[in-house]
């Protein structure tokens, strides 16, 4: 359901500092490490995020990836409208039409729902 590079960025993101643009940055390096993502994709995802806003970037020895906002401003559904490019959950995950839709229909509420309501803080409790 969701795009590889969602993927990704759900999991490198709970690798970050939660307290965003006041934490520590982390190098790519050391993401691509933990999360076993190749470097490359990892930084044009990562990038991605950081043109949206999502993240920030500090060059540097100091310096690497942090959070634009802190953890439990940023909601799963933000990270992924971001990578996706659409501008609404409802575009990003139509609904099947015919009878299957009506069947998944609550499946689908279900899930939108939470994209809407977890937060990337969420994702750091659960690691």
């Amino acid at each position: 359901m969701l795009s590889r590079a969602a993927e990704i960025a759900l999991l490198a993101l709970p690798e970050l500092d939660p307290a965003g643009p006041t934490g520590k940055g982390v190098l790519i390096a050391t993401l691509a490490e933990r999360t076993r993502v190749p470097r490359p994709f990892l930084a044009k995802v990562l990038q991605r995020l950081a043109d949206k806003g999502i993240l920030r970037s500090k060059k540097g020895r100091m310096g690497g990836f942090l959070l634009g906002r802190p953890a439990w401003e940023i909601t799963v559904a933000d990270v992924v409208l971001a990578l996706d490019g659409a501008d609404s959950l409802d575009k990003a995950f139509p609904a099947l039409a015919g009878p299957v839709g009506d069947v998944l229909h609550p499946v689908r509420t279900r899930f939108l729902t939470l994209l809407s309501e977890s937060t990337l803080a969420d994702l750091y409790n659960r690691r």
